[in-house]
């Protein structure tokens, strides 16, 4: 038995030295799952064919990027760094005439990065909702449909 507790306890400390060389060498399971971009830019488009104004406000829990009106195919864009927390967040607030939405633009996602290309990504207002461009298929993505009202 005291041959059992010897042997796990060795397996303990060999997995705490292998686990710590990984963070000394600044370097974790997720930094190699998921590759870090320094640089993102988020963009909303004013896609509303019926030519509305769209109303925008975005901002995140450090930054609050103002509000905005964009005529149709106008575009707002920002560029930022993910934290090293991976908690990043921005969302915005959009309104039209006979609608709302408010949703995240930008959080820490496998699959929104994969979307958005590791890079950009661009949300589009549409009549029916506010479209991602996914820019793995090429296509837009409807992720969050107008609430009535406002």
């Amino acid at each position: 038995m005291n041959n059992i507790k010897h042997f796990l306890l060795a397996i303990y400390v060999s997995l705490a030295l292998i686990c710590q060389g990984h963070v000394l060498a600044g370097a974790t399971t997720r930094d190699i799952i998921v590759p870090k971009i320094s640089e993102w830019q988020v963009t909303v488009v004013n896609g509303l064919t019926t030519g509305e104004t769209l109303f925008i406000h975005c901002k995140s829990k450090e930054d609050d990027l103002g509000e905005m009106n964009l005529r149709f195919r106008d575009r707002f864009s920002w560029n930022f760094g993910e934290n090293m927390l991976h908690s990043t967040l921005f969302w915005c607030y959009m309104s039209k005439d006979d609608g709302h939405a408010n949703l995240n633009v930008f959080w820490d996602d496998v699959i929104l990065f994969h979307r958005c290309g590791w890079k950009n990504c661009v949300w589009t207002a549409k009549t029916d909702g506010v479209y991602l461009w996914n820019s793995a298929t090429g296509e837009d993505m409807l992720l969050e449909k107008w609430e009535v009202g406002w």
